[in-house]
């Protein structure tokens, strides 16, 4: 999880398309009125699920309430309210369900709260942290594997006199940005950054 910084309000598109349903019919709009939202939403959080960080597509996202339609129904249209997670089964959004969770990705304090240790998994020092992690089933274990290989693919980067946990120091920089560069994706050059990130501390 990181912080998401909201880009002010929903596409202009979308609101004229949502305008004949009410907040109780989310599911029923058809998914093409939905289009101009999961864009938009994609481009703030650079590509990659508001919860895992792993990057997404068009086929693989789910429109999450961050407070849930049920017990917030007003908020159902609030943009505020709106991210893009991945449709991971029993992960993420669908593991979240109607559960509140203590530390959300709209908070600074998640950049800082949940870390990352060499192994790929997720871990924190206060008690919202450790809920969070664990509502949304962020250390399953084909999430660690995933976190585990991107930071087994620069660890000859890192200063190897330093001790094996984080937060580490980069020796490597310049191979490190080459790395990063030559990636063909920029949603996967987003992922590895929130990797990086949450490695140095």
């Amino acid at each position: 999880m990181q912080k998401i910084d909201k880009l002010g309000k929903m596409p202009e598109e979308s609101v004229k398309g949502f305008k004949s349903y009410k907040s109780e019919q989310w599911g029923q709009i058809p998914e093409e009125l939905k289009t101009k939202l999961r864009e938009q939403l994609s481009q703030e959080q650079n590509g990659l699920c508001c919860y895992c960080c792993q990057i997404i597509d068009d086929k693989t996202t789910h429109i999450e309430h961050l407070q849930c339609r049920q017990d917030y129904p007003k908020k159902c249209f609030d943009y505020e309210n709106l991210l893009l997670s991945c449709s991971t089964r029993k992960q993420c959004d669908n593991a979240k369900g109607s559960q509140a969770l203590p530390l959300t990705p709209l908070m600074t304090e998640c950049d800082s709260e949940i870390k990352l240790n060499l192994a790929g998994e997720l871990v924190s020092d206060t008690e919202r942290g450790k809920q969070a992690i664990e509502i949304l089933n962020l250390n399953n274990r084909e999430s660690e594997r995933r976190r585990k290989g991107l930071i087994d693919n620069i660890k000859f980067t890192f200063d190897p006199n330093q001790s094996h946990s984080p937060p580490i120091n980069i020796q490597d920089f310049e191979t490190l940005k080459l790395i990063m560069d030559s990636m063909p994706n920029l949603y996967q050059r987003h992922e590895l950054e929130y990797i990086i990130k949450k490695l140095i501390g």
